[in-house]
């Protein structure tokens, strides 16, 4: 990659080269925006996943995580990738659409600044400057840690974020704390709990709801397909509790402690009213190695020694404490106005209002279920017509009011979570709007009747980036044939099932005369 020079300026900058950077590049060269310059702070590919913990391994699977024009290989569907495998299906893919070329490596930015004309001035740690139109901030919402205000009482136990953890090897023999849940957590209390003299974990309210990654070598968000998250959300009321009730009949100790977990959910829409844990990382801390679940830290004692909980548990003699409790919404190296940006205000989760079309954030939607990865493309995708001139953005006005209404609709369906996670959205209607603003949504009615075995795995294989190919700007008709008959189609299990039913009782209601 060439030295920087004040003299150029490039079409667009990318900052990151994580799994977002890689897309959002790929997408604009692919449009037809060649200059771009990707800076990555790194010297490899792959942004904070490569240097996250050892046991890393994904939870959503191969089918979901992959792109959607980047098939990556038979017999691997129900696999789930280690970082490290991650990384190398993100390098072979930046390294066969071209993007490596695009990238610059070791260069940390520490500043960017907007001229008044509009164009992007970007410094990074060498001291080189580098000026572009368009920018795209794709290092995601997960670089600076978030702690509960009573970590500054802590003055005697040892403190770090989960985002500081590699192994469970400086915890052994040692009574130790984990704050918060979610994925990251689970994981990290689980390896803690192998080792330690004893691990509590501490939930303010629930980590989630807990699903296995796989369910009989088959991998389980096989599930998430149209035959049931097509349903309204308020079925989720019903078919919580339906799960539960499998689970528990089970008769397994990790399925007990899931079932005990998910009982925590307090939403009226039950796993549809927050997001998922893909792990039975923590069931298994509890089941076969001690691990404790208890309530909110309310009082410190003994520089954090010693923990009172709200459930009347005394946490005595802790030596370390975990914090997984999540990051702030911050990039320091922004301009002051656009440091502390909420997701909730970007239109799409994209644009900022006040600031139009030069400026996208790409990777700041989380899906509640679902992958994050076919969210970057899409995302990518929209971005990428976007700059090219071939979609406007709406007018400020409406972008700040579809915005307002989209908040509206997450706090209804997600109740607190979506107060407190600001980047939590739900993957099926996000996917479903904006490739429908795209103009790339599947024609599924059509399909039903002139394609009956397309429609069956648009319906109930995964809901993945692929189907999203088969029409519109970006559409590569015959890969995504050729993929998405490789890819798995659920079994009739009782997802499929509890789908079924549900699509029968709102038919009903819809036929009724005293609805």
């Amino acid at each position: 990659m060439e030295k920087s020079s004040e003299n150029k300026t490039y079409q667009c900058i990318v900052i990151g080269a994580g799994p977002a950077g890689i897309v959002a590049t790929k997408e604009l060269i692919e449009i037809g925006i060649k200059d771009v310059l990707c800076l990555e702070q790194s010297e490899k590919l792959g942004g904070v996943f490569a240097d996250s913990y050892d046991n890393l391994i994904l939870t959503s699977s191969v089918t979901f995580s992959m792109f959607s024009d980047f098939w990556v290989g038979n017999g691997k569907e129900h696999h789930f990738w280690t970082k490290d495998e991650a990384v190398t299906y993100w390098t072979e893919y930046a390294r066969h659409f071209d993007v490596t070329k695009h990238v610059r490596f070791r260069s940390k930015v520490i500043e960017v600044k907007q001229s008044d004309e509009g164009t992007w001035h970007v410094e990074i740690e060498s001291g080189e400057k580098y000026r572009a139109h368009k920018l795209i901030l794709a290092i995601g919402n997960n670089r600076i840690p978030r702690y509960p205000e009573w970590k500054k009482k802590l003055k005697e136990v040892g403190t770090s974020h989960s985002s500081e953890y590699r192994n469970a090897s400086k915890y052994k023999d040692k009574k130790v704390l984990v704050v918060g849940g979610g994925e990251s957590g689970s994981d990290v209390a689980y390896e803690i709990s192998k080792v330690a003299k004893k691990c509590w974990v501490s939930l303010r309210e629930s980590t989630g709801w807990v699903v296995p990654r796989a369910r009989g070598g088959h991998a389980a968000d096989v599930s998430t397909h149209r035959g049931i998250w097509d349903l309204p959300r308020a079925f989720g009321a019903q078919l919580s509790p339906f799960v539960l009730k499998l689970e528990r009949a089970r008769k397994d100790p990790i399925f007990d402690a899931l079932a005990e977990l998910n009982d925590r959910v307090l939403a009226r829409n039950g796993i549809w009213g927050t997001y998922g844990t893909k792990t039975l990382a923590l069931p298994k801390a509890i089941a076969h190695h001690g691990c404790a679940v208890v309530e909110d830290i309310t009082e410190i004692l003994d520089g954090g020694r010693t923990l009172k909980t709200s459930d009347g548990h005394l946490l005595e003699e802790l030596d370390e404490i975990v914090f997984s409790t999540g990051y702030n919404n911050q990039v320091l190296f922004m301009p002051d106005s656009l440091r502390n940006c909420d997701p909730r205000r970007l239109y799409k989760h994209m644009f900022h209002p006040e600031i139009g079309d030069s400026l996208a954030w790409i990777g700041w939607a989380r899906p509640g279920f679902g992958s994050q990865f076919p969210i970057m493309e899409m995302q990518s995708r929209y971005c990428a017509l976007v700059f090219k001139g071939e979609i406007s953005l709406p007018e400020s006005e409406v972008m700040i009011q579809e915005s307002i209404t989209d908040e509206a609709s997450y706090t209804k369906q997600f109740e607190g979570n979506a107060t407190r996670i600001r980047s939590l959205v739900d993957y099926h209607h996000y996917m479903n709007n904006l490739s429908k603003t795209i103009g790339c949504y599947p024609p599924i009615k059509k399909y039903f009747f002139l394609h009956p075995r397309l429609w069956l795995h648009l319906m109930y294989g995964p809901t993945q980036a692929t189907q999203f190919r088969l029409q519109g700007p970006g559409k590569k008709v015959a890969l995504a044939h050729d993929i998405i008959y490789k890819l798995p189609l659920s079994t009739f299990n009782h997802i499929v099932k509890a789908g079924l039913k549900g699509r029968l009782q709102y038919a009903l209601k819809a036929l009724s005369p005293f609805k």
